[in-house]
């Protein structure tokens, strides 16, 4: 591990003026891009363009993996796969120094994947007292819970996991429940299910719909996302190709609203949602986001039907990177390298400008008035969070980008593919 001499260290926040709530809330980066999956942190100071003596810290990281971190409080998780040996990893790191604190080793038999996947894709979810992982093995696709000292608690195996390109989806928690997919490709019949947090017990499981031609049912890599409406009731947000955009009741499965023009493509990316329009885009490898909807969550739900927001453009979109919202925009950073900002209030396409050249297949976060991603070539971008399109700074890491950046405790996580680094907040 490298400390970087010129960073000071920075003290414990006072709580004086802030409630412990709104702090912790602030603080933890629990999941696959964030509060409620958003992409968007409090952190104040990112530098723009960087150097490594601007590294608060960086590790080389014992394998590879598409995961991205998660934290809580001090502790940051992360998982890791070294191929060659067959061998994955849950390691836990002090945020602070970057010092390893623990690893746990976990079963791995290879199965088929995409060449660009990896066997550590998928984010864990972490809460108080738990870090919750959704991995697959040879034929086997299972949930782990740990505690923060990385003892398993449960383990919930799905039998029969086949998929177009392996696995990827994260679990994401709602209340006390663990939801994760279940992909059964072969069988045409992937699931969606929820499981008690603390037993790993099932609750409720929502079979995806299965097309009698096969090929249709396609995998899924969309991470769900939880939205609370204005009248305080949550839906559980999903998108795959058979069955388009739907909205669950998290605590029961059941359907409130289906949106399924007709996709053919495949859901990769997750959701983003602003003052109650969600938006995703689907796609494919080679020509990248070309099917998308935005839709008017809380009017889909008092109508039990989808209410169309907008329309997307359909040139540009992102297939892999997540889109995200901030400050009444829409920020879809294509795989290509293409930047479109949407107004979230009508629709009104910005501006679409070309970013450095290269392939993204990292998905933006928002911190410090700045939206951040990575290529998959190592370059850093930042671009103005705004209206006006501007880049603010490009800047080189040791190695390519496809985790999406983690933010807490007022700095930037960034994991390449070679190592994990530490960023701003002094």
């Amino acid at each position: 591990m490298r400390k970087n001499p010129f960073m000071p260290w920075v003290g414990t926040v006072s709580l004086a003026v802030l409630s412990m709530s709104t702090l912790v809330q602030a603080q933890e980066w629990t999941r696959f891009r964030g509060p409620d999956g958003s992409g968007v942190g409090d952190a104040q100071k990112i530098p723009s363009e960087f150097t490594v003596a601007d590294y608060n810290w960086i590790v080389e990281l014992p394998g590879v993996g598409h995961s991205s971190p998660v934290l809580w409080g001090d502790k940051l998780f992360l998982s890791v796969s070294d191929e060659a040996e067959q061998k994955r990893f849950v390691m836990c790191y002090d945020s602070k120094t970057g010092n390893e604190l623990w690893r746990t080793p976990s079963k791995l038999e290879p199965h088929h994947q995409h060449r660009y996947n990896t066997f550590a894709s998928a984010t864990p979810a972490v809460d108080e007292k738990h870090l919750f992982l959704a991995w697959s093995s040879g034929e086997v696709s299972y949930v782990v819970a740990m505690d923060h000292s990385g003892k398993e608690i449960w383990e919930t195996t799905f039998p029969n996991f086949t998929s177009d390109h392996g696995n990827a989806s994260s679990p994401i928690l709602v209340d006390d429940l663990v939801i994760v997919q279940a992909e059964h490709k072969d069988e045409q019949s992937s699931s969606i299910l929820a499981l008690e947090k603390l037993t790993g017990k099932e609750v409720w499981s929502y079979d995806r719909m299965n097309d009698p031609k096969g090929d249709a049912h396609k995998s899924a890599y969309s991470t769900p996302v939880v939205y609370e409406g204005k009248d305080g009731r949550k839906q559980l947000l999903i998108v795959n190709t058979t069955q388009g955009f739907v909205s669950l009741d998290p605590k029961t499965g059941e359907v409130n609203w289906q949106h399924n023009p007709g996709f053919k493509l495949r859901s990769v990316g997750s959701m983003a949602i602003w003052d109650g329009v969600m938006i995703a885009t689907m796609g494919s490898g080679g020509v990248g986001g070309k099917e998308s909807a935005a839709i008017k969550l809380d009017e889909s739900l008092a109508a039990g039907k989808p209410v169309i927001a907008f329309e997307l453009p359909t040139k540009a979109m992102p297939y892999v990177p997540t889109p995200v919202a901030y400050d009444g925009l829409f920020f879809l950073w294509s795989d290509a390298g293409i930047l479109t900002c949407v107004d979230a209030a009508n629709g009104d396409v910005l501006y679409q400008e070309r970013l450095p050249e290269a392939t993204y297949f990292s998905s933006p976060v928002v911190a410090d008035g700045k939206v951040f991603c990575g290529s998959r070539d190592g370059r850093f971008v930042a671009v103005k969070a705004s209206r006006e399109f501007k880049v603010l700074g490009v800047s080189q890491l040791p190695s390519g980008v496809n985790a999406s950046p983690a933010i807490a405790n007022g700095k930037l996580f960034i994991r390449t593919d070679s190592h994990l680094i530490s960023l701003g907040g002094s």
